[in-house]
């Protein structure tokens, strides 16, 4: 029997992957490893890449929309 997906981490996959670039090699082909990190405001991220993990800050001003 299979777990049912994880709505937060579904809507974090469909708001970032392949977006945020990896600070080690920086390509963007990158995915959410976890929807929490260290912190609350912390996404963790994996690479596919170089297969490195690192945190991306979820409210990142790069990623916020411009009025």
């Amino acid at each position: 029997m299979s777990d049912p997906p994880n709505r937060a981490h579904a809507a974090f996959n469909d708001a970032f992957d392949n977006i945020v670039e990896c600070p080690w090699c920086a390509s963007t082909k990158t995915e959410v490893s976890s929807p929490f990190g260290g912190t609350v405001s912390e996404i963790l991220f994996k690479c596919n890449a170089c297969n490195e993990g690192f945190g991306f800050m979820k409210w990142d001003e790069r990623f916020q929309e411009n009025d």
